[in-house]
């Protein structure tokens, strides 16, 4: 039975990646079998996620979950997004790919004899899209499975929408958003398009020739109201998604002038204008929305240090390796499903396309002295000079992002090509966290790039 397996790997999934209480192998057959008793007896309630409100800067952003990880309700909406993934090969965007192909399709884009540029988004998009609706539209006559297909038509239902949090809200955000994707190039086919890319909810697309943006802007929400708003799916719940105007940006070739326009995408910002040659110039840089969340988070940093009520409060070495882990790139191994796979994360992985236009001109000036300045300036407000950021007046001091990004400084913590085991518990040991655990045992190399992770606020 398709579910039955689902349930299984599902709990396995749910153990690997949870650090609080990992089950046993009988642990997880017991539950096992409990899930699949609930799913006989229907003794299970999709509709009583706990709601939380997230602050993130002066957004705040409602989230939906199940708190009981190894729930029953939380195991089948596991379950059913491997079904998801799999039924539907669902094809989740990667964003650093998808910037790397950007960087590369621009610069020859923007040479052609003519060029238009459109980057557009939806507004809150997972708390817009009905789950009913996307499973009656896009899914329901694609999976074969029928106790999978009721089940997950019910779960639609009592969910009501793709919220963020609950695991198969991705999916069933991706595959309709995948529909969405689809309708646009069939669309715009005839009209020169050479670039699209979706991360998400956020799309670019460039065309070789001039589209105004009156005829932009319609053909969008005719694809729009097709995909999201389509009147013959009879549902109870309907999609609210819609683009979000004040995102909106525009850029042809004809209408550019010598004084610079932009436009962002995944945190980046693209500044165009049109030189006394008639060719279209270029620079590159980061978003002052970001480069104030970078600085923020920083600041965030050194208050640990200088509040007395904190439990960092002058703890100078934690500081050092959390600006080190600041300004770096950090390379671990993950779990995905019982595989390990790689990860990075940070703010050179974050922007690491940036790398090979430091120096060339093509910087845009005011991330060029971001990324000289961001951590020595945040350090002079703060009315302190740590002697690992000030001892040395030297850009390659270990702790500046210009030079960091130059050089590619990454903390590679992985066992056989990074840090070792002796040398990750000397790491560790730096910062107070113990090799040993509570009962005394050696803690694993995974567990302790877990916690370093987390103790340097980079996160897991």
């Amino acid at each position: 039975m398709q579910l039955e397996k689902e349930v299984a790997k599902a709990i396995r999934h749910i153990s690997a990646i949870d650090s609080q209480h990992t089950l046993n192998n009988d642990d997880q057959s017991r539950l096992a079998g409990k899930v699949m008793d609930d799913v006989k007896n229907t003794s299970y309630h999709f509709e009583n996620t706990d709601i939380i409100i997230l602050q993130q800067g002066s957004k705040k952003r409602l989230v939906k979950l199940y708190r009981d990880k190894y729930s029953s309700e939380n195991v089948l909406c596991q379950s059913i997004k491997q079904v998801l993934d799999k039924d539907f090969r669902v094809d989740y965007p990667n964003r650093n790919k998808i910037s790397r192909s950007l960087f590369s399709i621009l610069p020859a884009a923007i040479q052609m004899a003519d060029y238009t540029i459109v980057r557009f988004d939806f507004r809150d998009y997972f708390n817009s899209v009905s789950a009913e609706y996307a499973y009656c539209k896009c899914i329901e006559n694609k999976i074969s499975d029928r106790l999978t297909r009721d089940l997950l038509n019910e779960y639609c239902k009592k969910t009501k929408y793709t919220y963020a949090g609950l695991p198969t809200s991705n999916a069933i955000a991706e595959i309709i958003a995948s529909e969405f994707d689809a309708a646009l190039k069939q669309s715009f086919a005839s009209l020169g398009i050479i670039f699209y890319s979706r991360y998400i909810d956020d799309s670019v697309l460039v065309l070789n020739r001039y589209v105004d943006e009156i005829t932009i802007n319609s053909m969008l929400d005719s694809i729009l109201n097709k995909i999201y708003h389509d009147k013959t799916v009879n549902v109870s719940k309907r999609c609210k998604t819609r683009y979000n105007r004040k995102k909106f940006s525009y850029i042809s070739k004809r209408t550019l002038t010598a004084n610079p326009t932009s436009f962002d995408y995944l945190g980046y910002e693209f500044w165009l204008k049109l030189a006394s040659n008639g060719k279209t110039e270029i620079q590159y840089g980061i978003t002052q929305e970001k480069r104030i969340k970078y600085q923020e988070r920083l600041e965030r940093i050194i208050k640990k240090y200088t509040d007395r009520s904190s439990t960092d409060y002058q703890n100078t070495e934690l500081l050092r390796h959390r600006v080190s882990a600041f300004s770096s790139r950090e390379v671990y191994m993950g779990i995905k499903y019982q595989t390990n796979i790689w990860k990075s994360k940070g703010f050179i992985s974050n922007y690491g396309e940036l790398r090979y236009l430091l120096g060339t001109g093509l910087l845009h000036a005011d991330t060029d002295a971001f990324l000289k300045n961001i951590v020595k300036d945040a350090f002079v407000q703060a009315g302190i000079k740590p002697y690992f950021v000030f001892g040395v007046e030297r850009e390659d001091s270990g702790y500046n992002l210009y030079h960091n990004m130059k050089v590619n400084k990454t903390i590679l913590l992985v066992d056989g090509i990074g840090y070792d085991y002796k040398s990750l518990v000397e790491l560790c040991s730096q910062i107070g966290i113990s090799d040993l655990d509570a009962g005394g045992k050696r803690r694993t190399y995974s567990s302790l790039v877990r916690e370093y992770l987390i103790r340097v606020k980079v996160g897991y």
